[in-house]
């Protein structure tokens, strides 16, 4: 691959006679890896003055991951968007003690098929709205972690991210996952559960939930007011594959502690999703689906992959007397691989909305609607990707 640095061959923690150095640690092998995603997207509302045409860099990354001493694997990430805003994704070091592994540093909190997949392999444009809206994100914390082709599971405790402007607050995560072998060996089968508590420190903002009309450029469309001090997530998942076929599912609760709410609510979403992938394979690795093979690409000489997916969406931020509004979603999707790290892909979406009964946080568009009492939107749109990675 491009931009490895490999020390190998080296006994560990030899003299270098000619210089007096030492060499470096056998096993140890780092390599450099990035990506730039740019995404358009055009899409308008029925009921409302929401209307987009617009294109962004989505984000542009590099990174650096390895080994030391074949018993610590690092990784670094550093991420550029659109504004030029730098952030730091994935920093962590993974410690290989045996079984289970120990890991620390900032990285995801074990939650949802869709949020484990890196987002170049997830089957749409977009991960599912739930995922977004209970914010399943990065934070700096220690996890022990093991996995193999079975099972996996993954507890950790979390403070927040390392980019966060205040400090407190804390989150505790697992997740589990199993997968039986039920039939032929070109068949898998996967099903999990994950769970977070978080609570936000003295110091933070309440938490309030709110999603966007599937494409990241606008703003959201349906949103709460900053309502809870901690909440509890618990999702449920399951996926199968066979060849060129794959399907997955998840549902996912959130129970926010409202102080200020008569009525504890209970917020929902999940999604179901089927494709086929032509002239390849998307498989599941590490409990989350893998980067899709090519069979053939273009830099070989043949036609590289083309996928298609169909997913139906929803999320639910209404319960009790909480209304942030709800929407269900239909997305159409293809994409072409030229090769395994060149996508190009084209997305087709309706969603029906209801906008609820917060302005607050909400596109302009949407936010000016509640307002006039609007509650019932139809947004249709199409969105456009490409990637490269390496």
């Amino acid at each position: 691959m491009a931009g490895t640095l490999l020390f190998a061959g080296f006994p560990a923690r030899a003299e270098n006679p000619d210089s007096g150095s030492e060499a470096a640690p056998a096993g140890s092998d780092f390599k450099i890896f990035g990506r730039v995603v740019a995404d358009y997207a055009a899409a308008s509302g029925d009921n409302t003055a929401f209307d987009i045409s617009s294109g962004e860099l989505r984000t542009a990354r590099i990174g650096l991951t390895g080994k030391i001493y074949d018993r610590v694997k690092v990784k670094a990430e550093l991420s550029i968007d659109d504004d030029g805003d730098a952030m730091l994704t994935d920093a962590y070091a993974e410690y290989n003690i045996g079984r289970p592994k120990i890991r620390i540093g900032q990285f995801k909190t074990p939650n949802s098929l869709d949020e484990a997949a890196s987002s170049r392999f997830i089957s749409t444009h977009e991960r599912s709205a739930f995922t977004d809206a209970f914010a399943l994100d990065r934070r700096v914390g220690a996890a022990i972690l093991e996995e193999n082709d079975r099972y996996s599971y993954l507890l950790g405790v979390f403070a927040q991210n390392i980019e966060g402007d205040t400090f407190g607050g804390y989150a505790i995560a697992g997740r589990f996952t199993y997968s039986p072998q039920l039939g032929s060996d070109d068949l898998q089968t996967h099903f999990g559960v994950s769970a977070r508590y978080r609570n936000v420190g003295a110091d933070q903002s309440l938490i309030r939930y709110r999603q966007r009309p599937i494409t990241h450029i606008p703003g959201r469309i349906i949103a709460t007011d900053r309502i809870a001090g901690s909440d509890f997530f618990i999702g449920f998942e399951t996926a199968v594959t066979k060849g060129g076929f794959w399907a997955s599912g998840e549902y996912a609760l959130t129970v926010p502690d409202c102080d200020l709410c008569p009525d504890n609510a209970t917020l929902s979403g999940g999604y179901i999703d089927a494709g086929f992938i032509w002239k390849g394979e998307r498989k599941i690795k590490g409990a989350r689906f893998d980067r899709p093979t090519v069979f053939r690409g273009v830099d070989e000489g043949g036609p590289g992959a083309f996928a298609f997916v169909v997913r139906v969406d929803t999320i639910d931020l209404q319960g009790a007397s909480i209304d942030g509004g709800a929407y269900d979603s239909y997305t159409i999707g293809a994409d072409w691989w030229p090769t395994s790290h060149i996508r190009l892909g084209v997305n087709g979406f309706i969603i029906d909305a209801d906008l609820g009964d917060t302005a607050n946080g909400l596109d302009a568009a949407f936010a000016d609607a509640v307002l006039a009492g609007i509650r019932e939107e139809t947004v249709r749109g199409v969105t456009l990707k490409a990637q490269i990675d390496f």
